[in-house]
């Protein structure tokens, strides 16, 4: 990783972390323990904090905080590298009613499917692309981020938690499925798409068990995990900088009392 790049994420955590900050002294510990009265017999003060503010934090991390660290990092080795960036083509009826039909019957409980679907990424792309027929319409997806010259093929990444809800993870299935439509039909066929979860607290692959995910996802080709997400955009070692460089930004940040 350039020394550059690893200026820019130092600042792009630590201005992130200065701008949250003002949240853990937003209440008194006396406040905290008349809120929160029960959690005090198995927490300290700063954990039940750290609890109040967490999910204001992580909202902010998944809409600010990812999104930039992910371009930062992108932008190291490439030039395309888009955040919110719209794919529009044309495409026909048929093989947009297979996506839908797809994605829904991956949403059904198994015990009440009509048909055994199972994640497939391949089978899914052939039901899709060799649906013929139909009016000619046009349909877009927005990639949260999107490098256009990335190695293998235009790269679209769904940047989520780990951990995301039935709605958003069917959601992101249709857009990438909707993105290798429209490049398909825009006559680009290595195009690359993957839900791409921005950290592992299952640790590893193997022991990833959030059942929303594994319903719907193709696991093996269509979810980056974690590291796999930010060493495919950094290359090799990246999330391992990464890692150094948030160590470093925790300590240089102002002790909280």
């Amino acid at each position: 990783m350039k020394e550059e790049t690893k200026r820019r994420l130092w600042q792009i955590l630590y201005d992130f972390a200065d701008s949250q900050l003002p949240k853990l002294t937003k209440w008194t510990p006396d406040e905290l323990r008349q809120g929160y009265p029960f959690h005090r017999i198995l927490f300290s003060d700063e954990a039940v904090l750290s609890a109040r503010v967490e999910r204001s934090v992580v909202t902010t991390m998944g809409t600010v905080l990812y999104p930039a660290l992910a371009q930062a990092l992108a932008e190291d080795t490439h030039s395309d590298v888009i955040l919110e960036h719209t794919i529009e083509g044309m495409v026909n009826d048929a093989a947009c009613n297979m996506v839908e039909q797809i994605v829904t019957e991956l949403r059904t409980p198994k015990s009440q499917r009509v048909t055994p679907r199972n994640p497939n990424h391949k089978a899914e792309l052939t039901d899709i692309l060799n649906s013929p027929g139909g009016g000619r319409v046009s349909r877009t997806v927005t990639a949260d981020l999107y490098i256009g010259d990335f190695s293998s093929g235009p790269l679209f990444i769904e940047l989520k938690t780990p951990l995301p809800n039935l709605d958003i993870t069917a959601e992101s299935k249709k857009k990438i499925l909707y993105y290798h439509l429209i490049m398909d039909r825009k006559g680009i066929k290595n195009a690359k798409a993957f839900l791409g979860l921005t950290y592992n607290p299952f640790l590893t692959r193997k022991n990833y068990g959030h059942s929303f995910t594994k319903q719907i996802m193709d696991m093996e080709r269509q979810v980056l995990i974690g590291r796999e997400m930010w060493d495919l955009l950094g290359g090799p070692g990246a999330f391992d900088e990464l890692l150094e460089i948030i160590d470093d930004v925790h300590q240089s940040l102002p002790k909280q009392t």
